[in-house]
């Protein structure tokens, strides 16, 4: 058997490379569909499938305070490690932004302040030299593998050396791999002003106070044999003992927990991975469908060889596995095909989400995705045989058929005509899905954001205020502030500057607070103020508004003379002003907040896709201490192209405060399309599935007709030669596409109809589709179907009716 097996790959081999383009055809299909699962697939199973490379994963759970104002952080975290018995481990940790001397200023470092019992906890061994020990004091630290490399020039001698972070030394006493990543994509947290994605540097945090406080961020180890719902009946218990000792005015403590994987990789990040996991299974499915179609046209020019070797005494198994040995060579070849477009298509995306998706690091080909690849192209070769299989059986009967051609009996007929409905539907309801992504993306860069956004370029500009930790801290912060003033002051003075000014949250650029359940009332009032609500907080300097293109509604900006000591002014939007005061005028109030001294318009400040929020603006003068640590940027107005305002900013921020670094450079229109860049890579697969789906859908009909066509061209002949024109019988092949593209449409607005609910896990709510854009649709797969049903049937009216009584 090994010996025939051999023969018949090498014949197979010969067979294949004499029907190139039959050859050519199916691996383009096979590399397509595979190429495309496979590179899925790698990204769904490098984020979402693989287990998190810590010890035991499936232990590490994440803890929220139910009762904090954000609802983000856990109260008391000493009083739970000691009154516990669930966990091994309750470890608590904040995320900030530090700041090292560069040889250009200032460079960021993305930091973890965590308890020494972090790196035990979570089972993971340095590179080089240490993690923390319980003796450490506070001037020691742990660097990435990227840290190591790019400021400590990978030297093996570096564990033991220092670092000056924020004017601090530092002692190196470990390096982390580039494989450990915790807590994952830290900067996301502060999303646009801290791109970098990666944590650079965990040092300790200071031990806990006589009174245990509120960590910013808790993970915690289950003992081995503890479920969640024990841990958190527990700490329930927990809790009403610490509210009873000490009642909390915001209401009663308590604790979640939730899986560390779940909170690494949230269902917002899921679903849409499934959803492109579900479309590009559909890609595989039509090319399993090409696969099958075309071999029933190759089939159906072999049946007099089948049947010749039957008469010579070949059985049906036999011949079953000459057949199945060129499948497997066209799977084989496929295959590896589909691998080098995995790869391509692997790279492209995990350079499109580096900065979207947590765990995109591990994406890549493994034995995993090597396997995933197998199986699919196991698949393929399946959907080859089926054709196969019915000629081997019916093999000694093929001689006994009249005509040079031969079906395969109705009911081969209508598995090929069912395979293209369901290639068509399927290809319909992927660019139905594509198109109403366009659709959503078209009307978002219509929304209007309440901005202008041309010839505006934004800088972020950060780091430590010389005074930090230092006595006098009000004065100095003053001070401090007034340095940013003078930035703008300069800038604002810069020729071809038309204005510039600092805000701390940059729309759709926002990270820190964006907003805060607040209480605003109008003192003096006699109108019950409402409940508090969600109001957006906003810190900026004269100019922002002109800068940015906010239109002011009433009153006046903030100037110079609302300086800190200076009464309290505040600004607030259009919403807040409809919200609170109606039809009244707002200018003047007197609030809780300050005095409102202007209205200004509406900004989109989170996303284009939600409406504008109640917001407050703040003089940054009389409100610095809100905005320390990872800075404010400054927003700067052209008046023509502003790539050449960049080296002159720069250079006034180093004149004026040397100590604070300029980076995160971007226009405004860049600031606005980083916004919907997850949304974009999304719309970018589902557009590639889709143009992949119906150039299948193009083969797949192609194929089907023109088995069709071979198989009747007798019939065609004895038409012709009793006197019917060749456009009739061109439409006669044309028409049977033109049924099975009506068929097919009809599934595929079926199936559009219901997977639209799903498009709703996308980043932006994709809404149902409307007539409109599935005529529009329709009227492209027709064109599609249209352009593979014409060569057949010119082929069909070619039929010639002398050659067709010769072959009888």
């Amino acid at each position: 058997m090994l010996a025939d097996f051999l023969r018949d790959l090498r014949y197979g081999a010969r067979a294949l490379g004499h029907e190139r383009a039959f050859t050519l055809t199916v691996l383009v299909t096979l590399a397509l569909g595979l190429g495309a699962n496979t590179a899925v697939f790698s990204v769904v199973d490098g984020v979402v499938l693989r287990p998190l490379p810590f010890s035991a994963p499936g232990q590490l759970v994440e803890m929220y305070g139910t009762p904090a104002l954000r609802g983000e952080a856990v109260d008391n975290v000493e009083i739970y490690r000691q009154q516990s018995t669930s966990f091994d481990a309750i470890v608590g940790y904040g995320i900030s932004a530090k700041f090292l001397r560069g040889p250009e200023g200032p460079e960021r470092v993305m930091t973890v302040a965590a308890d020494r019992d972090f790196f035990s906890m979570l089972g993971v061994a340095p590179l080089l030299g240490r993690t923390f020990d319980a003796g450490d004091g506070l001037n020691v630290g742990v660097v990435s593998e990227r840290f190591w490399r790019g400021h400590l020039r990978a030297d093996p001698g570096a564990v033991g050396s220092t670092v000056a972070v924020d004017g601090t030394p530092l002692t190196i006493v470990g390096v982390m791999p580039d494989g450990f990543q915790f807590p994952y994509r830290a900067a996301s947290f502060f999303p646009g002003a801290a791109p970098e994605g990666s944590t650079e540097l965990w040092v300790p945090a200071p031990p806990p106070a006589v009174t245990p406080t509120r960590a910013e961020n808790v993970t915690a180890r289950l003992k081995p044999g503890v479920s969640r719902e024990a841990a958190a009946a527990e700490l329930d218990v927990i809790a009403a003992r610490i509210q009873a000792a000490r009642p909390d005015p915001n209401g009663e403590r308590g604790v979640r927990i939730e899986p560390l994987s779940d909170v690494v990789v949230t269902p917002a990040v899921r679903r849409p991975l499934y959803l492109l996991l579900g479309a590009v299974a559909l890609v595989l499915a039509l090319a399993c469908a090409n696969v099958t179609n075309l071999s029933l046209v190759r089939m159906t020019n072999r049946h007099r060889e089948v049947a010749v070797r039957a008469a010579l005494g070949a059985s049906p198994g036999r011949i079953m596995r000459q057949l199945a040995a060129e499948s497997l060579l066209l799977a084989l070849a496929g295959g590896a095909t589909g691998l080098f477009v995995a790869g391509w298509g692997t790279g492209a995306v995990r350079q499109l989400a580096t900065n979207l998706l947590p765990r995109a690091e591990n994406v890549g080909i493994d034995w995993r995705v090597f396997l995933f690849a197998a199986l699919a192209a196991g698949a393929a070769a399946l959907s080859s045989l089926v054709p196969v299989a019915a000629l081997a059986t019916k093999s000694r009967t093929v001689l006994h058929e009249p005509g040079s051609r031969s079906t395969l009996g109705k009911r081969s007929a209508r598995l090929r005509n069912g395979l293209v409905v369901v290639e068509i539907a399927l290809a319909f309801a992927l660019a139905v899905g594509a198109a109403l992504l366009v659709r959503e993306l078209v009307r978002l860069r219509r929304v209007d954001a309440g901005m202008s956004t041309a010839n505006v370029v934004t800088f972020h500009v950060g780091g430590r205020p010389d005074w930090w930790g230092r006595s006098g801290a009000t004065a100095l912060a003053a001070a401090d502030a007034r340095q940013f003033y003078e930035i703008a002051r300069r800038v604002a003075a810069l020729p071809g500057v038309r204005a510039a000014g600092f805000i701390q949250l940059l729309p759709l650029q926002n990270w820190g607070w964006t907003a805060n359940t607040i209480g605003f009332t109008v003192r003096g009032s006699p109108v019950p103020p409402p409940a508090p609500f969600q109001i957006d907080l906003r810190y900026v300097t004269p100019g922002y508004f002109q800068a940015l293109g906010i239109s002011i509604r009433r009153g006046r900006t903030f100037t110079e003379g609302d300086a800190a000591g200076a009464p309290r002014a505040i600004l607030v939007n259009d919403t807040l002003a409809r919200m609170y005061f109606g039809a009244a005028d707002p200018l003047g109030a007197d609030t809780t907040r300050g005095t409102i001294v202007g209205v200004v318009g509406d900004v989109r400040e989170s996303n284009l896709d939600r409406p504008p929020a109640p917001t407050i603006y703040y003089p940054i003068a009389q409100n610095y201490s809100q905005v320390l640590d990872l800075g404010l940027t400054l927003v700067v107005r052209a008046s023509g192209a502003t790539e050449p305002l960049v080296a002159p900013v720069r250079a006034v921020v180093r004149e004026v405060t040397p100590n604070q670094a300029v980076f995160n450079v971007k226009t405004m229109d860049e600031v606005v399309a980083d916004s919907m860049a997850d949304f974009r890579l999304y719309l970018w697969l589902m557009a590639t599935f889709a143009a992949l789906a119906l150039a299948l859908a193009l083969v797949g009909t192609y194929g089907v007709l023109a088995y069709t066509a071979a198989s009747r061209m007798r019939e065609f002949a004895v038409r012709v030669a009793l006197g019917a024109s060749r456009p009739r019988v061109v439409a006669l092949v044309v028409g049977q596409g033109a049924m099975l593209t009506g068929a097919g449409l009809l599934g595929g607005v079926a199936v559009a109809l219901a997977a639209a609910p799903f498009l709703r896990s996308l980043p932006v709510g994709v809404r149902p589709p409307d007539l409109r854009t599935l005529g529009i649709v329709a009227l492209a797969v027709v064109a599609v179907a249209m352009a593979a049903c014409l060569p057949p049937g010119l082929r069909a009216g070619s039929a010639d009716p002398a050659r067709a009584l010769r072959d009888e």
